[in-house]
C-alpha cells in the first residue's frame, strides 16, 4: 500500500511542476516588493536600535475579514496552511482590515479582484484598502515560491538572494508578510522543520543576525519568534566556528535582556525598556560574530594554542568554539579602552552578559577543563598585565566593570583545581551610610509612587544600570527594596538582577539567610505552571513592607530561568536548599516548559554539578555533596523523560514536543556516555558498605545483588540509574519503526558511544579483579559488579561470554595456594556474569520476530556474530566447574545454557538457523557423567537440568532411565535381614517427584523402542513412583505445596486456553498424577474403592457445607504476583484431575458394579465432588466479575489465568453432568443448579461462551428435581436482559412505514456481488459479542421454556408469576423478521410461547403480525383505542376499517431488505409444513383485479399474465431465474425512464407468457445492438448471477448453452472488465451446484478456460496485471478450489485430466513467483498452494507409467523465495502450507546439485517453518493427560511437518548418491548389498572418489541430523536417517579416520553390518507424503532390531563428532563410557529374557 501512495504522490508533484509558470515570474513580482517597502523604510522616520518596534506590533494591529473560497475556484495560489487561524467571528489573524470610505473607484475595484482570487468575494463588507491589498497578495507570493522553493530548489540556486527580502528593520514589513517571508527563508537555509536545527548555511549569512535577534526578543506572535530562533542559530552556525553545536548558540541568547522562550511582550514600557538594555549587547555580539565570521582561522589558531598544556605537555580537547576567545578579547579590548563610546554601566551590562554566558558554557561542559584553562589562561595575562597592585581575585576593591571577569576567573580555577566554588556575599561589616545606589532606590521609589509611566523607562533603565554597578554586599543588604522596585517596574528589571544572582554563587543562599521570612513567604507562594493563584500578588503597596517584598520574591521566582536558581542552589553550602521540596517542585515545572534543546543544555548543567560533587569530597561535607547528587539525579531524570516524550502534553508542558530526533538522541547518548561523572563513577566508585564478605558471590543472584547494592555509594549509584534510564529511553526511542527508518546515522553514533563506555567498564572491571586475586579479596570488585549489572541489559551476551572466557583464564584450577573457598567465590563471578548472557539469549528467543531484546540495538545476536564455539567452550567450562566444585552457582549456570540450546530447537529464527545446527551436537556432546552429577544429591535445578538433557538426547535418555532405574530394582530386590518396604526408604519423596520427569520420558521411549509387550519388564518403576506418589497424595496441601511443584515463569507466558492446558499438563504435578493412573492401570483390583474414597476425603475433607476445591476462603486468593497465581491454578487443576480419577475410575479402568458404587458410597462422593466443583467455580466468578478487564486491581495475566481455570471447572462440570446424570436426576433437590445459574445471572451475564455452558447443563439435567420457574423468573428480572433482546439490527434504521413507499428504481442496481464467499446469507448477523450474547440469551429462554413445559406435565399448570405476553411484545418488537439465526430463534421462541401458554395466545396476531418498531407503535395504538372499545355504542365496521388502515399505515417496509431477501433468498433451506403454500395458479387472480382498479399500475396486468399464463398445473415450481425477471420487471415497468422499459413492455405486448425453459430476453440484450449495449449487456449478466440458485436453474442454463456462450464472449475483444468479472462471479456461484460444477469440468473445459485466463494475466502490463490480481485472481482460485472439493471431480482430473490441471498449476505457479508480492491477501497465496498441493497429491496416486506433476529443484527454490515474500519472512499458515506442497512433490535427486548458497536459503526456510508449524500447534483436551500404557493402544498418530520433511531430504540424499554410482533397477541383483556396510563399499568399488555436490553434502548433513535430533526417540527413521548421513559423511573415508573419532576398540564396520540397506535404495520404493513407505522383504527379529537402534545410536554420535569438527568445536563424546555400555546392555538383556 505505501508504494502506491509514493508513486502516486510522485505522479502528482511531476504533474504540478508541468503546470508551474516560469519561476522569474515570481521573482519579478518579489523585486517589486522589496523596492516597496525600502521605499517605506526610507521615508519613514529613522529608528535607532533602541527603537527597534513597530506599532503593528502594538495596539495598531488590524485584521481583514475574509472568507474561505467557493467550490468552484480552480486554482487557489498559496501554501497547504494558506490562511492563518481564525478566531471565532472567522476573522483571519494577521490581516489587515482597512475601511476607507474614500477609495477610488479603481482601488476598489483592484481590491475586489484581489478578493475574488484569494477566494474574499463572499465576505460581507469588502472594505480592504489598496495598499493592504498588495500586503495579502505579497504574503501569498511568499508563500507561493515557498511550493516553487520545495518543488524545485535547483530553480533557484544561486539566482535569487532570499535575504533581501528582510529588510534591516524588519517592523517595516507588516505582520502577514512576515509571517510568510520567515517560512521562505528558513527553507532556503535548509530546515523544513521548527524543531530542527539548519543543516544548510549560506555565506556570509551572519551579517543578517541582527534583524532575526530583534524578532527573536520582541516579536508578540510566539510562531515568528520560533522561526526567527532557527535562523538566528543559522546565521550564527554560518560564521563556521561552531560546528554545529546549537548548544553553545542557544547560550549566547539566554543572558540578552528580554529573551525568554515562554514570554511574549504586548505592552509598550516594557519592549521599550528591553530594546534600550538590550541593544547594546545586541550589537556588541553582532559585531563579534562578525569578526569570528571574517576571521575564523585566526581565532581557529588561538585556540589551538590557548589549549595548549605546556606543563602537562599535551593538547587538550576543546568541546567549544573559537567564539569564545574572539568575544572574550573584545570584552577585555572594551573594558581596557579609554574611549567614551561606552558609558561605564553600558561596560559592566556588556561584561556581565559575556561573563554569565561563558559561565553557563562552562557549566553545561561535558569535560570543563580545556574552557577553564583558556579562561584561566586568557584572563590572567590580561589582569596581571594591567599593572594593578592587587590581588587579582580581590573583588571588593575591583573596579565594577572589572567584577564579572575576576569572578569568572575564579570559577575557572576552582574547577581546574577540584575546589568548591563559593564567594560570599555578606561582608563582616556592612556600612549603612547613604551610598548613591540607596539615592536611586529612593528616586525610583518616588517615580513608582506617582504612578505616572511618564518616566517608568528611564527609571528602569536607570535602576537596572545601577544594580550592575552596585556591589553584591549592598544589593543584598537592600534586598526588599531592590527586588520590590523591581516587580513594581513591570518586571523589567529582573533579567538584570538574574545575571547577577547566576555569576555570584552564594546570592540565593544568602538571601534566605539574611532575610528568611521573606524567603519562605515568596517561595511558597510560588505558582507552578498551570497552577491558579489563590490571592492576586500585591502591587503598588508600601516599598517597604514585607509582604511586597515576599510577593515580588516570588514572581522573580517564577519569572527566572532554571539554570540561574539551580546554579544558586548547587553552589551553596546550605542544606536545607537541597532539601526545600518547593524549590525543587519550582524546579521541576521550569523543567517541564522548556523546550528540548535547552533541556539537553539542562541535562548538561546537571551532570557537570553531578562531576563537581564526585570531585570535591575532600572540600565539602560528604552529606552536602549527597543532597546535591541527588537533587541532580531527581532533576536529571526528569530531563530525560522531557526529552524522550512525543508529546508532552501529558504533564501540562507548554512545549508540544514533535516526534524525538535522532540527532537529540545521539546526542543526549554521546553527552552521557562520555561523560567524566559516569566514567568515574564506573572507574573509581566510591566506597559503600565495608562488612561484606567475599563469599557473598557464591550467593544466588538476587541475594548477590542486593548485597552488591549496598556496596555502591549513594552518589555512584545515582549516577549508575541515570545510566540505566538512558540506555532504556534510548532503545524504546531508537528500535521504533520510525527511528529505524530514518536515523541509521544516528544509531551508528549511539552504539559507538555505548561501545567505548562498554570498553571502559571491562577494563575496569578485568584490572579490579586482578588485583583482587593478588589480594585475595573480592570486596572491591562488587560496586564495578554492580555496574556492569547496570547495563548488563544493553550488552550483547557474546561480549559477556568473552568476558567469562578471560575471567575463566585468571584463575588457576590447580593453584593450590588459594583456598578452596576463595577459588568458589572468584569461579561464581563469571558464572554469575555467564548466566545473565544466557538469560538474556533465551529472552531474546522467547521472542522470534520481534527482535526487541535491549542487546539487538548495541549490536546484538546475528547470524553472523553467533559465537557458537564460544558458547560451546562456555558451555564445557560451566560444566567442569558444576562437576568438580559443586556450586549451585554453576548448576544453575549450566541450566540456562541448556534451556538456550533448547529454546533453539523449538523456535527457530531466520539469523539463528545455521548456529542451531550446529548447536545441537553440544548436548549430544555432553559427556555422560553429568547425568551421574545430577542425580547425586538431587535438587530442583539438577532436576529441571537432568530433564532436559535426557529430553535432547536420545543416547543420554537411555542412559539416565538406565540409573534411575536401577533404584527401585536394587530397592525392591530381596537383601538379607531386610524387607523391600525397608528399602523404599533409601531415598526421600522429594528425590522420587524430582526424578519423576526423566522417568516418564524413559518410560514412554521404551514403548517405542519395544512396543507393548516388553514393557512388562518395566512396570515395577511405574508400580515404585505410583505407590510413593499416592504415600505423598495423602497428605495433599503439604505434599503438592513443595517447591518442586512449582511452575517457573518464561518470557513466553501464555495466553489462550489451549496454551494454558498444555501448560498445566506438562507441569510436574499433573505428569504425577498421570503416573498414578498409570500406576492404578497397572493394578487393576488391586486398590479397593475404599482406599480411593479415604484418599478422596483426605484431599477434600468435609470441613463446611460450602467447600471448594481452591484450598482457600474467597478473600484469600494471592494475586498480587504472577508466580503465585500460576501455581495456585496449577494446583486446583491438578486437584480436580485427581478427584476425578479417584472418583471415576471407568475411564480406562475397571469398570464397577453398580451394586459395589451404591454400596460403598462412590455415588455420595462424586455428588460431593460436583457441588464442591460448582461451589468452587462459584466462588472463582465472584472474586472475578465479567468487567474485571477494565480494573487495574489485577494484572492482565493473572485474569487470563483465572479466567483459564473458571473455564476449565465449568468444562469438568459438564463432563460430570453426562457421566453423572442418571445419579442426578434421582436426587430430591438440585438446589445446587440454582445456586449455579443465579451466580452465572450475577457475574456472568455478559459471557456468551459461559450462557451456552449453562444451556448444556440445563438440558442435561431437564429431568432433573429444580425449580426451573425460578430461574426463569430471574433472568426475565435481570437489569441487562431487555437492553440485551432489544439489540436491533442495522437494517431496522432504514425501515419505511407503511404499503405506500417510493419504489426503487431497479433492484438489480442493489446487488453486490462480494468479493469473498458470503454468497450464503443465511448467517448475516455479525459475529460480534454484543450479537453472540444476544443469540445465546434467546436460546437459554428457549431452553427454559422447554424444562418448564416438561415440568408442567408433571407437576400440573400453576402460577408461574411470569408474563408471558409482556415477554411476547418485547422479542416481537426486538424481532427483524429476517434470515439471521437470531431472528430464527426469536421467532421460534415466540411461537412456543404461544403454543405452551394460554394467556399468550393471539398475542402475535393482536399486533397483525407486526414486528420491531412497528409493534411497538401497534401496541401504543391498541392501548388508546382499549378506551374506545370501552364506550357503549360502539360501531365494529368502523373500528375494524381503523385497524386495517393502522395496519397499513405501520407495516414495516424496507425495499432494499424486500430486494435483498428476493436476491438471496435461501433456496436450499428446508421449510416445516403449514408455515407456507406453493404457488397456485388462483393466487393471481386477486392481485390482477386489484391492479385493474389502480391506473398507476395497468402495465403490471400485462406482466402478472405473463407469469400466470406459464403455469400449467397447480403446483408447479418456477424457476428462480423466471422470478428474478419478474420481480425486476415489475420495478423496471414502474419507471418509464429506465433504459430496459421499452424492450421489456414489447416483449410483453409480443409474448403472452414466458417460457419458463428459458432465460427471458437473454439473446435480446447480451447481443444488444442498442446504444446503451453495454448497459444492456450488464443487466443480463447480474441477472444470470441472481437467477441461478437450483438445480432447475442450472438445467435451464445448460440447456440454452448459457455458458459456452458467456465462456467464448470472455475470451473476445469485445469483452470488458466489469463484463469478465461479472462472468467470473457466474462461473463461481455456478459451481455452488454439483449438476453445473459436472457439466462445466466435463463438457465445457471450465479447466482449460481457466488456466488460459491465468495463462493471460502472466502476459498482461503490469498496472493491468496488477488489477487483475487484486480483482479476478481470488475469484479464479475460490473457483477452482470449490471444483476440485468434489471427490467425483478429483476421480475424473485424476483418471481424464490431470494435464488440463497440471496446465493451470504451472500458470499459476508462474503467477506466483513472478508477482508474490502483488498478493497482499495471504488468502490468495494460500489458494494458490492449496492448487499446488491438490495436483501433487493426485499426482502421486497415478500410476508409475502414467504422467506426473513435479517441480525441478529450482522451481522448489523459486517456490520458497516467492512464499517468503508473500509471508514478509516471518512464519504464517501461508508458509506451512507452502512446506507442504514441497514436501508432496518427490524427492529431486537434484538437491546436492544446487547452488550452496541457495540451498542453504532452501534449508533454512524449510526446516524453519516445519519447526514453527509444530510449536504453534498444542495439546488437545483429550490428549492431555500423559498416560504411558494408554499412549500404546492409540492409533499412530500422523507424521509432523518435521518428520516429513527428515524422510524427504533423507530420500533425496540416498536417492542422489545412488543415481550416481549404480543403476537403480540392477541394485537389488547383487545378493551382497543388504547392510549399510555392503553398500558404502559397493560405492567406493564403482566410484572411489567422494562425491559430495558442489560442497553441499556437510549442509545436507548438518541439517539432516538437527532434525533427527529434534525427533528424538523416534527410531522409525533411524535406518535411513543414519544411512544418508554416511553416504554424505562417512563415503570414501578410511577406517583409520573412522576409529579416531570413535575412540579405540570400537569398530565402524561392526556398527554398519547391523544396519540394514535404507528402503529408499529399493526400486520399488515411492514417495509418500502422509507416512513412510516400509520395505517388508528386510525384516528384522527384536534382537536385530535393538542391535540396528544401538548400532544408529552410536554411528550418531559418530556424525556429531565429525560435524563439530568441521564447525571447529573441540569436545567429543566417547562411546567407551561404561554407563553408555551399561544401558545398551540392560536393554539387550530385556530381550535376551524373552
Amino acid at each position: 500500500m505505501l508504494y502506491r501512495w509514493k508513486a502516486l504522490g510522485q505522479d502528482i508533484q511531476n504533474k504540478v511542476r508541468i503546470l508551474l509558470p516560469d519561476p522569474q515570474v515570481l521573482l519579478s513580482f518579489l523585486s517589486s516588493m522589496i523596492s516597496h517597502y525600502k521605499n517605506l523604510e526610507s521615508h519613514s522616520k529613522r529608528k535607532t536600535e533602541s527603537d527597534f518596534t513597530s506599532e503593528h506590533y502594538m495596539n495598531d494591529r488590524k485584521k481583514l475579514k475574509a472568507s474561505t473560497a467557493n467550490e468552484d475556484v480552480d486554482i487557489l495560489v498559496g501554501g497547504i496552511n494558506s490562511f492563518p487561524e481564525l478566531n471565532s467571528s472567522g476573522d483571519i489573524e494577521g490581516i489587515v482590515d482597512f475601511s476607507d470610505e474614500h477609495q477610488s473607484s479603481n482601488g476598489t475595484n483592484f481590491v475586489k479582484t484581489i478578493g475574488d482570487i484569494w477566494g474574499l468575494r463572499q465576505c460581507p463588507v469588502m472594505d480592504m484598502a489598496l495598499e493592504e491589498g498588495e500586503t495579502y497578495f505579497y504574503s501569498k507570493l511568499l508563500y507561493v515560491l515557498q511550493i516553487y522553493h520545495r518543488t524545485m530548489p535547483a530553480a533557484f540556486e544561486g539566482s535569487f538572494d532570499f535575504f533581501k527580502v528582510l529588510p534591516s528593520n524588519p517592523s517595516s514589513l507588516p505582520p502577514v508578510v512576515l509571517q510568510s517571508c520567515l517560512p521562505l527563508l528558513i527553507q532556503h537555509v535548509g530546515s523544513f522543520s521548527k524543531y530542527e536545527t539548519p543543516i544548510i548555511t549560506q555565506a556570509q549569512m551572519y551579517r543578517h543576525l541582527r534583524p532575526f535577534l530583534g524578532l527573536l526578543i520582541y516579536s508578540p506572535t510566539r510562531e515568528i519568534k520560533e522561526q526567527a530562533y532557527v535562523l538566528a542559530q543559522a546565521t550564527m552556525l554560518s560564521t563556521g566556528a561552531f560546528d554545529n553545536n546549537t548548544r553553545e548558540i542557544c547560550a549566547w541568547f539566554f543572558f540578552i535582556p528580554g529573551y525568554n522562550s515562554n514570554s511574549i511582550y504586548v505592552e509598550e514600557p516594557e519592549v521599550e525598556i528591553f530594546q534600550k538594555l538590550s541593544s547594546i549587547i545586541v550589537s556588541f555580539l553582532c559585531d563579534a560574530v562578525s569578526t569570528i565570521g571574517n576571521n575564523l582561522f585566526k581565532y581557529t589558531d588561538l585556540l589551538r594554542h590557548y589549549t595548549y598544556d605546556s606543563e602537562g605537555g599535551k593538547d587538550l580537547i576543546p568541546e567549544f568554539s573559537p567564539f569564545i576567545i574572539c568575544i572574550l578579547k573584545k570584552c577585555l579590548l572594551l573594558l581596557s579602552s579609554g574611549s567614551g563610546a561606552f558609558t561605564l554601566p553600558q561596560k559592566t551590562l556588556i561584561s556581565l552578559y559575556v561573563c554569565c554566558t561563558i559561565k553557563y558554557i562552562m557549566d553545561t561542559q561535558v569535560d570543563a577543563g580545556p574552557l577553564s584553562f583558556l579562561i584561566d589562561h586568557l584572563l590572567s595575562e590580561k589582569l596581571e598585565s594591567s599593572g594593578r597592585k592587587v590581588d587579582v581575585l580581590d573583588l571588593s576593591a575591583c573596579p565594577c566593570e572589572w567584577r564579572p571577569l575576576k569572578t569568572l576567573l575564579l570559577f575557572s580555577r576552582n574547577i581546574l583545581q577540584q575546589l568548591t566554588y563559593k564567594i560570599s556575599s555578606i561582608p563582616g561589616e556592612v556600612m549603612h551610610f547613604d551610598s548613591s545606589f540607596v539615592s536611586t532606590l529612593r528616586d525610583v521609589k518616588r517615580v513608582v509612587n506617582s504612578e505616572c509611566s511618564i518616566g517608568l523607562v528611564g527609571s528602569t533603565l536607570g535602576f537596572s544600570f545601577s544594580m550592575t554597578c552596585t556591589s553584591p554586599a549592598e544589593i543584598l543588604w537592600n534586598f526588599p527594596s531592590v527586588i520590590s522596585i523591581a516587580n513594581n517596574l513591570i518586571g523589567a528589571a529582573f533579567p538584570v538582577l538574574a545575571s547577577i544572582f547566576f555569576l555570584q554563587s552564594s546570592f540565593l543562599s544568602d538571601v534566605s539567610k539574611l532575610w528568611p521570612e521573606m524567603f519562605t513567604a515568596g517561595l511558597e507562594s510560588v505558582r507552578m505552571h498551570g497552577e491558579e493563584r489563590e490571592d492576586e500578588m500585591i502591587h503598588k503597596v508600601d516599598l517597604y513592607s514585607m509582604e511586597a517584598a515576599s510577593a515580588a520574591f516570588c514572581l522573580y521566582l517564577e519569572k527566572t530561568p532554571f539554570h540561574v536558581i539551580f546554579s544558586s542552589i548547587a553552589q551553596s553550602s546550605d542544606s536545607h536548599l537541597f532539601k526545600h521540596p518547593k524549590l525543587q517542585k519550582l524546579l521541576l515545572a521550569k523543567l517541564l516548559e522548556m523546550p528540548r534543546d535547552h533541556l539537553i543544555s539542562s541535562l548538561c548543567n546537571l551532570l557537570f554539578w553531578i562531576n563537581q560533587a564526585q570531585s570535591s569530597y575532600r572540600a565539602r561535607p560528604l552529606y552536602e555533596l549527597e543532597m546535591l547528587s541527588e537533587l541532580c539525579f531527581t532533576l536529571a531524570v526528569h530531563s530525560l523523560k522531557q526529552i524522550f516524550a512525543e508529546n508532552t502534553n501529558n504533564f501540562s508542558s507548554a512545549y508540544a514536543h514533535a516526534p524525538l530526533q535522532l540527532q537529540y538522541a545521539a546526542e543526549v547518548a554521546e553527552i552521557i556516555f562520555n561523560h567524566p561523572a559516569v566514567t568515574a563513577s564506573l572507574t573509581w566508585p566510591f566506597s559503600g558498605n565495608e562488612d561484606l564478605s567475599y563469599s557473598v558471590f557464591g550467593e544466588p543472584s538476587e541475594i548477590l545483588l542486593q548485597v552488591a547494592k549496598q556496596g555502591v555509594h549513594r552518589m555512584n549509584h545515582h549516577v549508575l540509574t541515570l545510566l540505566g534510564t538512558t540506555c532504556e529511553l534510548l532503545f524504546s526511542s531508537c528500535n521504533c519503526e520510525r527511528s529505524q527508518l530514518e536515523g541509521s546515522h544516528a544509531n551508528k553514533r549511539i552504539a559507538k558511544a555505548f561501545k567505548i563506555l562498554v570498553h571502559k567498564l571491562f577494563l575496569t572491571f578485568k584490572n579490579k579483579f586482578d588485583g583482587c586475586i593478588k589480594t585475595k579479596d573480592l570486596k572491591p570488585l562488587l560496586p564495578t559488579f554492580y555496574a556492569l549489572h547496570t547495563l548488563i541489559r544493553f550488552i550483547s551476551p557474546f561480549e559477556l561470554l568473552e568476558l567469562v572466557k578471560w575471567l575463566f583464564s585468571r584463575i588457576d584450577f590447580q593453584d593450590v595456594a588459594f583456598c578452596l573457598s576463595w577459588k568458589n567465590s572468584a569461579l561464581s563471578v563469571g558464572l554469575h556474569v555467564a548466566g545473565w548472557a544466557f538469560d538474556f539469549l533465551l529472552e531474546d528467543m522467547w521472542q522470534p520476530f520481534s527482535g526487541s531484546t535491549e542487546f539487538n540495538f548495541f549490536g546484538g545476536v546475528k547470524e553472523k556474530s553467533f559465537d557458537v564455539p564460544l558458547f560451546e567452550g562456555i558451555f564445557f567450562q560451566v560444566y567442569e566447574i558444576s562437576s568438580h566444585f559443586e556450586l549451585d552457582v554453576a548448576d544453575t549456570c549450566l541450566l540456562k545454557a541448556v534451556k538456550v540450546v533448547k529454546r533453539m530447537h523449538t523456535v527457530v529464527q531466520n539469523p539463528y538457523l545455521h548456529p542451531i545446527m550446529v548447536m545441537t551436537r553440544v548436548i549430544a556432546s555432553t559427556p555422560v557423567n553429568v547425568l551421574s552429577h545430577c542425580l547425586h544429591r538431587i535438587n530442583k535445578t539438577k532436576s529441571e537440568l537432568l530433564f532436559l538433557i535426557s529430553e535432547m538426547s536420545p543416547l543420554h535418555l537411555s542412559v539416565s532411565g538406565h540409573m534411575i532405574s536401577e533404584v527401585p530394582n536394587k530397592s525392591l530386590l530381596p537383601q538379607a535381614k531386610s524387607t523391600p518396604e525397608n528399602c523404599l526408604d533409601l531415598i526421600s519423596d522429594e528425590e522420587v517427584v524430582m526424578c519423576l520427569p526423566v522417568v516418564l520420558l524413559y518410560l514412554n521411549s521404551i514403548l517405542l523402542k519395544f512396543g507393548r509387550q516388553f514393557f512388562k519388564h518395566f512396570e515395577y518403576m511405574i508400580s515404585f513412583y505410583g505407590r510413593r506418589l499416592l504415600d505423598g497424595f495423602c497428605n495433599w496441601n503439604r505434599f503438592v505445596s513443595e517447591e518442586i511443584f512449582e511452575i517457573g515463569l518464561d518470557e513466553s507466558f501464555p495466553l489462550s486456553r489451549e496454551e494454558f492446558l498444555n501448560t498445566f499438563s506438562n507441569s510436574l504435578l499433573v505428569k504425577s498424577i498421570s503416573l498414578v493412573q498409570d500406576y492404578l492401570l497397572l493394578s487393576g483390583h488391586s486398590m479397593k474403592l475404599e482406599r480411593r474414597l479415604t484418599l478422596f476425603d483426605s484431599v477434600c475433607p468435609h470441613v463446611s457445607l460450602y467447600e471448594d476445591l481452591l484450598d482457600c476462603d474467597h478473600g484469600q486468593m494471592e494475586f498480587d504476583s504472577l508466580k503465585k497465581s500460576l501455581n495456585f491454578v496449577n494446583r486446583a487443576v491438578a486437584k480436580i484431575k485427581f478427584c476425578r480419577m479417584l472418583l471415576f475410575p471407568e475411564n480406562g479402568e475397571t469398570k464397577m458394579n453398580p451394586l459395589e458404587v451404591s454400596s460403598h458410597g462412590l455415588d455420595k462422593s462424586r455428588i460431593r465432588f460436583f457441588i464442591v466443583l460448582i461451589h468452587s467455580w462459584m466462588l472463582l466468578v465472584k472474586k472475578f466479575p465479567s468487567n474485571i478487564d477494565h480494573s487495574k486491581q489485577f494484572d492482565g495475566k493473572n485474569i487470563s489465568l483465572f479466567r483459564f481455570l473458571e473455564v476449565f471447572m465449568i468444562r469438568t462440570v459438564l463432563d460430570l453432568t453426562t457421566l453423572m446424570h442418571d445419579s442426578l436426576i434421582k436426587l430430591d433437590s438440585l438446589a445446587f443448579i440454582e445456586l449455579f445459574a443465579k451466580s452465572f445471572l450475577l457475574y456472568r451475564f455478559e459471557d456468551p461462551a459461559t450462557l451456552r455452558m449453562l444451556q448444556t447443563v440445563l438440558t442435561s439435567l431437564s429431568q432433573g428435581n429444580f425449580s426451573c420457574i425460578t430461574l426463569l423468573q430471574l433472568l426475565l428480572a435481570h437489569s441487562q436482559f431487555t437492553k440485551t433482546i432489544q439489540l436491533s439490527c442495522k437494517s431496522v434504521g432504514f425501515t419505511q412505514f407503511g404499503l405506500v413507499f417510493t419504489p426503487m428504481q431497479s433492484m438489480l442496481r442493489s446487488l453486490v456481488i462480494p468479493n469473498t464467499n458470503v454468497l450464503n446469507r443465511r448467517e448475516n448477523m455479525t459475529s460480534s459479542q454484543l450479537n453472540l450474547k444476544r443469540l445465546e440469551l434467546v436460546k437459554l429462554i428457549r431452553v427454559l421454556f422447554c424444562i418448564k413445559a416438561q415440568q408442567s406435565k408433571v407437576n400440573g399448570e400453576g402460577d408461574t408469576g411470569i408474563n408471558s405476553r409482556e415477554l411476547l411484545y418485547l422479542l416481537l418488537s426486538s424481532y427483524a423478521a429476517t434470515l439471521s439465526e437470531v431472528d430464527l430463534e426469536i421467532y421460534n421462541l415466540m411461537i412456543e410461547i404461544e403454543s405452551g401458554d394460554k394467556s399468550s395466545t393471539g398475542t402475535i396476531a393482536e399486533m397483525d403480525y407486526l414486528w420491531g418498531t412497528a409493534a411497538l407503535k401497534v401496541r401504543k395504538e391498541r392501548e388508546q383505542d382499549q378506551g374506545i372499545t370501552s364506550l357503549n355504542n360502539i360501531d365494529v365496521e368502523a373500528f375494524e376499517d381503523r385497524r386495517r388502515i393502522q395496519f397499513r399505515e405501520n407495516v414495516p417496509i424496507d425495499p432494499k431488505l424486500c430486494a435483498q431477501t428476493v436476491l438471496y433468498f435461501p433456496y436450499d433451506r428446508t421449510v416445516k409444513e403449514g408455515t407456507t403454500s406453493k404457488l397456485k395458479k388462483d393466487n393471481f387472480e386477486d392481485d390482477h383485479e386489484k391492479c385493474q382498479k389502480r391506473k398507476d399500475v395497468t402495465r403490471l396486468r400485462l406482466l402478472l399474465s405473463y407469469l400466470q399464463n406459464s403455469i400449467e398445473e397447480p403446483w408447479q415450481r418456477i424457476p428462480s431465474v423466471t422470478a428474478v425477471f419478474v420481480a425486476e420487471a415489475s420495478f423496471v415497468l414502474l419507471d418509464p425512464s429506465h433504459d430496459n422499459y421499452s424492450t421489456i413492455s414489447k416483449n410483453l405486448m409480443r409474448c403472452s407468457s414466458v417460457d419458463m425453459k428459458t432465460i427471458p430476453l437473454f439473446q435480446n440484450f447480451f447481443w444488444s445492438s442498442s446504444v446503451s449495449f453495454k448497459t444492456d449487456r450488464l443487466w443480463i449478466l447480474r441477472l444470470l448471477y441472481a437467477g441461478m440458485n437450483t438445480d432447475d436453474d442450472a438445467q435451464i442454463y445448460i440447456r440454452n448453452s448459457t455458458f459456452e456462450m458467456l465462456m467464448s464472449f470472455y475470451r473476445s475483444p469485445l469483452s470488458d472488465n466489469m463484463s469478465k468479472e461479472l462472468i467470473i462471479q457466474i462461473v463461481r456461484k455456478a459451481v455452488k451446484l454439483h449438476k453445473m460444477t459436472r457439466f462445466l469440468v466435463e463438457h465445457c473445459g471450465l479447466i482449460l478456460w481457466l488456466s488460459s485466463i491465468v495463462s493471460s494475466l502472466c502476459w498482461k502490463e503490469y498496472e493491468d496485471r496488477k488489477n487483475c490480481i487484486f480483482t479476478q485472481l481470488p475469484i479464479i482460485l475460490e473457483v477452482i478450489n470449490d471444483v476440485t472439493s468434489a471427490r467425483y471431480i478429483v476421480e475424473w482430473l485424476q483418471k481424464y485430466a490431470l494435464e488440463q490441471l497440471s496446465e493451470l498449476s504451472c500458470h499459476l505457479y508462474k503467477l506466483l513467483i513472478g508477482d508474490g508480492e502483488l498478493m497482499e491477501e495471504q488468502r490468495t497465496v494460500n489458494s494458490i498452494l492449496q492448487i499446488l498441493r491438490l495436483v501433487l497429491k493426485i499426482s502421486q496416486k497415478r500410476k508409475v507409467y502414467q504422467p506426473h506433476f513435479t517441480l525441478s529443484d529450482e522451481g522448489l527454490f523459486q517456490l520458497c523465495e516467492a512464499i517468503d515474500v508473500c509471508s514478509k519472512k516471518k512464519y504464517s499458515p501461508c508458509a506451512a502450507l507452502g512446506l507442504k506442497v514441497v514436501l508432496m512433490s518427490t524427492p529431486p535427486t537434484t538437491v546436492m546439485g544446487m547452488d550452496q548458497e541457495n540451498l542453504s536459503k532452501f534449508l533454512s526456510w524449510a526446516v524453519r517453518n516445519a519447526i514453527q508449524s509444530e510449536s504453534t500447534k498444542v495439546l488437545q483436551p483429550e490428549e492431555s493427560d500423559y498416560q504411558m500404557t494408554a499412549l500404546s493402544e492409540k492409533e499412530e498418530p500422523e507424521d509432523s511437518l518435521v518428520s516429513k520433511l527428515l524422510r524427504w531430504l533423507t530420500a533425496s540424499v540416498i536417492l542422489r548418491k545412488i543415481s550416481c554410482k549404480f543403476n537403480t533397477d540392477n541394485i537389488w541383483e547383487q545378493s551382497n548389498i543388504n547392510n549399510l556396510q555392503s553398500l558404502l563399499e559397493c560405492l567406493e568399488k564403482r566410484f572411489g572418489e567422494n562425491e559430495v555436490g558442489y560442497g553441499c553434502g556437510e549442509i545436507l548433513a548438518a541439517s539432516i541430523f538437527y532434525l533427527q535430533q529434534l525427533l528424538g526417540v523416534n527410531h522409525r527413521l533411524l535406518p535411513s536417517v543414519v544411512s544418508a548421513l554416511c553416504l554424505l559423511l562417512l563415503s570414501g573415508s578410511s577406517s583409520t579416520d573412522m576409529e579416531i573419532w570413535l575412540g579405540l576398540g570400537i569398530s565402524l564396520p561392526s556398527l554398519l553390518l547391523k544396519i540394514r540397506c535404507p528402503a529408499e535404495a529399493n526400486p520399488a520404493w515411492r514417495w509418500s507424503y502422509y507416512q513412510p513407505w516400509r520395505d517388508l522383504t528386510f525384516e528384522l527379529d527384536q534382537v536385530q532390531k535393538m542391535d540396528e537402534i544401538h548400532a544408529c545410536e552410536q554411528l550418531l554420535v559418530v556424525i556429531s563428532n565429525i560435524l563439530g569438527q568441521k564447525s571447529l568445536c573441540t569436545h567429543f563424546l566417547s562411546l567407551q563410557d561404561d554407563n553408555i555400555s551399561h544401558a545398551f546392555e540392560r536393554e539387550r538383556s530385556i530381550l535376551d529374557a524373552e
